[in-house]
C-alpha cells in the first residue's frame, strides 16, 4: 500500500517528480484561454453625463406649468427615444449591426440595441426638496466599434436634450392652449350673463334695489305735487264760484256796488289769495307768480276803465268775467286730468315698490352667478398669463434645461469581455487540471520513491541508500528527452510570442494598453 503524504516535504517531492504533469496542462490551458479570449466578440461602452439645470428665472416670479416629476419625464423621454421608429432610424443612420443605410432593421436587431442602451439616474442626496433629488443622469451605449459607439452615444444624448425641450414646450403650449379654450368659454358665459342682467334691469326698470331711494324721493315729490295741484283746483273752483255769482248779478241788472266795481272786488279776492299763498309758499312758487300776474292784469283793466269813464263799464266787466270763468274752467279741467295722471303714476310706483323684494332676490341671484363667473374668469386669465410667460420662457430656453456635463467618452478598453478576469480564470483552471493530473499520476504509481515508502512497506529500518548508476543508453535517452522537451518548450514559447505579436493590436485594445 502506497504511503500517504504527511508533510510539506512530501508534497514538494511529488511536485518535483510530477512537474511536467503540473506545468504542461497549466501552460496549455492558460495559453489556450489567453489566445482564445482574443477571439471573443468585444463590446465597448461609451458614457455621457447630462446635468439637469434648474430654471434660470425664479419660481416666485414665473410659476412653471410643467407639473410632471423629472423622473417620470425622463422615463417618458426614454420610452420615446427607445421607440421602434427611433431605434430603426439610428441603426439606419449609423449602419449598426451589419445593416446598410436605408435598410429596415428587424425587430430582433431593435431589441438588441435597446438592451445595449442604458439610462442611469444620478441622485443628489443633499437636496432639501424631494422633487429635486435627481441631479443628473448617465447615458451609455455598448457596441463593437469604439469610435462608432462614441458617435451613437453622442447622438442619443443630443436626442435626450432635444426631446426634453420639445416635451417641455409642448406641455407649456398645451397648457396655454387649454387655458385659452377655457377662457373663451368663460368669456362667452360672462357675456350671456351680462345680457341676462341687462335684460332683467330693462324689464324691471324702476323696481331695482339701487332705484329704491330715488323712487321714494320721486314718490314724495309726486305726492307733494298732487297736494299742490289739488289746492290749485280748489282755489280755481272757489274763484269760479265767486265769478259766477258776480256774473249772475250783472246779468240780472242788479245794481252794482256804487263804491266797488266787480274788478275791484276781484282784485281784492286775488290779493287775499296772494296773501294766503305767500304764507304757504316761497316767492318763486308758480302759484304766487301766477296770482301776481293776474293781479297785474286786473289792475291794468281797472286803469283802463278809469280812463274810459263809466259808460261801457258794466258790459266790459261782464265780458271780462265770462272770459275769466272760461279760463278757470279750462284750468280746472287741465289740472283735474293731470291730477288723475299723477295718481295713476303714484299707484304704478307703489306697485313697483311692492315688487322690490322679489326683484331684489332675483337680481341678487343673477349678480351672484355673474360675480362667481367673473372671479373664475379673472383666475383663469391670471393662470393663462402666467402660462403664456412660462411658455415664452421655455421657447427662450430659460426654463429647466439638460446640459451635457461629460461628453460621450471614447472607450479605451472593452467593457465585455474582461480579458484579465478570463485569463486569471484560465490560469487557475490550468493549475487545477495540472494538480489533478499530477495527483492522479502519483496515486497510480506503485513504485517506492523514498526510504519512508520502503519503511512503510517492509517494516524494517533502512540502513543506507545507493544512488542509481545510469548506463550509456539511459544517459543518452535522458539527453534526448531533455532536448525534446527543451525544443518543445522553445517552439511553444516562440509560437506564443509570434501569435501574441500577430495579435498585439487585439491584446493591447483588449487590455486598454496604448500603442
Amino acid at each position: 500500500m502506497k504511503r500517504t503524504p504527511s508533510s510539506i516535504q512530501d508534497y514538494l517531492e511529488i511536485v518535483q517528480r510530477r512537474g511536467w504533469w503540473l506545468a504542461v496542462p497549466t501552460a496549455a490551458i492558460a495559453l489556450g484561454v489567453f489566445f482564445g479570449s482574443l477571439w471573443l466578440p468585444r463590446q465597448y461602452r461609451s458614457e455621457a453625463t447630462i446635468m439637469i439645470e434648474p430654471p434660470k428665472v425664479s419660481a416666485s416670479y414665473v410659476q412653471p406649468t410643467i407639473a410632471t416629476d423629472i423622473t417620470d419625464r425622463l422615463q417618458s423621454i426614454r420610452q420615446e427615444i427607445l421607440s421602434r421608429s427611433r431605434i430603426r432610424k439610428l441603426i439606419s443612420d449609423f449602419g449598426l449591426y451589419g445593416t446598410t443605410p436605408g435598410q429596415l432593421a428587424s425587430d430582433a436587431v431593435v431589441e438588441q440595441m435597446r438592451r445595449n442602451i442604458d439610462v442611469e439616474i444620478v441622485n443628489n442626496p443633499m437636496a432639501a426638496d424631494r422633487t429635486k433629488t435627481v441631479a443628473a443622469f448617465r447615458i451609455s451605449y455598448a457596441g463593437s466599434d469604439p469610435a462608432l459607439v462614441q458617435k451613437v452615444t453622442r447622438n442619443i444624448a443630443s436626442l435626450f436634450i432635444e426631446e426634453h425641450l420639445k416635451v417641455r414646450e409642448q406641455e407649456s403650449e398645451g397648457t396655454t392652449s387649454f387655458l385659452d379654450d377655457q377662457l373663451e368659454k368663460m368669456r362667452q358665459s360672462l357675456q350671456e350673463q351680462e345680457k341676462q342682467i341687462e335684460g332683467f334691469k330693462a324689464k324691471h326698470a324702476g323696481e331695482l334695489p339701487e332705484q329704491e331711494a330715488a323712487n321714494f324721493q320721486l314718490l314724495g315729490q309726486m305726492q307733494s305735487t298732487v297736494q299742490t295741484n289739488s289746492d290749485a283746483i280748489t282755489r280755481a273752483q272757489q274763484q269760479r264760484s265767486y265769478l259766477a255769482a258776480v256774473l249772475e248779478n250783472m246779468q240780472s241788472n242788479t245794481a252794482p256796488d256804487p263804491v266797488r266795481s266787480p274788478l275791484q272786488q276781484q282784485l281784492d279776492v286775488k290779493n287775499a289769495e296772494l296773501l294766503h299763498a305767500e304764507q304757504k309758499y316761497k316767492a318763486n312758487h308758480p302759484d304766487i307768480r301766477k296770482l301776481k300776474d293776474e293781479i297785474a292784469a286786473i289792475k291794468a283793466q281797472l286803469d283802463a276803465q278809469k280812463a274810459d269813464g263809466g259808460d261801457g263799464r258794466a258790459k266790459s266787466g261782464a265780458a271780462q268775467t265770462q272770459v275769466e270763468i272760461a279760463g278757470l274752467d279750462k284750468e280746472i279741467t287741465s289740472r283735474s286730468a293731470r291730477q288723475k295722471q299723477i295718481e295713476r303714476t303714484i299707484q304704478e310706483m307703489e306697485s313697483r315698490m311692492g315688487q322690490l323684494p322679489q326683484v331684489e332676490q332675483q337680481l341678487a341671484g343673477l349678480t351672484r352667478d355673474y360675480e362667481t363667473s367673473k372671479t373664475s374668469y379673472e383666475t383663469l386669465l391670471s393662470k393663462r398669463n402666467n402660462s403664456s410667460v412660462a411658455a415664452e420662457m421655455e421657447r427662450r430656453a430659460e426654463g429647466e434645461q439638460f446640459r451635457i456635463l461629460d461628453p460621450a467618452s471614447y472607450p479605451d478598453r472593452p467593457a465585455k469581455p474582461n480579458l484579465m478576469q478570463i485569463d486569471i480564470v484560465g490560469l487557475l483552471a490550468g493549475l487545477f487540471v495540472g494538480c489533478a493530473l499530477a495527483l492522479l499520476a502519483e496515486l497510480s504509481d506503485t513504485s517506492l520513491n523514498s526510504p519512508k515508502d520502503l519503511l512503510q512497506c517492509a517494516g524494517v529500518p533502512v540502513l543506507g541508500c545507493m544512488p542509481h548508476m545510469k548506463n550509456d543508453a539511459e544517459r543518452k535517452r535522458d539527453a534526448i528527452r531533455r532536448w525534446t522537451i527543451s525544443a518543445a518548450m522553445t517552439a511553444t514559447a516562440a509560437g506564443a510570442v509570434l501569435l501574441a505579436y500577430w495579435q498585439k493590436a487585439s491584446i493591447m485594445s483588449g487590455f486598454g494598453w496604448k500603442f
